[in-house]
């Protein structure tokens, strides 16, 4: 497991981190749950190629990631923080290079990410901080509808359209 600390921010701490672990684990769920996938804008479906480029290539990713995190941390965390979102504290980011853009999960207070085929870094950024919104605003009794526009409306407010 190779991972990069980005600097402890005041609000999200995140670590990045690239899991073959994690990925084969997406490879099963993908293939395992394909027919919730296939309405889904830009999934991005295994192949040994793309798994062994993430897997050779990781460092270059994670170094990328962490520098988009760090040019806009500040920013990131003055937005969670005047809108009085809930302190998220250490989040872990697993990078990968299949499936959906982001996801997240609230038992281990993590957040994936697809670092390729993405819409560039402006993308990436947004579905960090869509994914970072979820574990922020998570309400197990919501359905998937109502928590994607509690994040939806988020993202339209003024602290994140300044950074979108």
């Amino acid at each position: 497991m190779l991972f990069i600390n980005s600097p402890c921010p005041k609000k999200v701490n995140l670590k990045f981190v690239y899991s073959p672990y994690q990925e084969v684990k997406e490879v099963l769920n993908l293939l395992l749950h394909k027919s919730e996938y296939l309405d889904l804008r830009s999934v991005v479906w295994p192949t040994a190629t793309k798994l062994l480029e993430l897997a050779v290539n990781s460092n270059k990713y994670l170094g990328k990631i962490q520098t988009l995190w760090i040019n806009h941390s500040e920013e990131i965390n003055k937005a969670f923080s005047g809108l009085g979102l809930k302190d998220l504290g250490f989040v872990t980011c697993f990078i990968h290079s299949i499936s959906c853009e982001g996801w997240f999960n609230v038992s281990d207070n993590s957040i994936h990410v697809r670092t390729t085929n993405t819409g560039g870094d402006k993308e990436l950024l947004n579905t960090i901080i869509h994914e970072l919104l979820h574990l922020s605003t998570f309400h197990k009794d919501l359905s998937y509808e109502e928590r994607e526009k509690i994040v939806d409306e988020y993202l339209k407010r003024e602290q994140f359209a300044r950074i979108l």
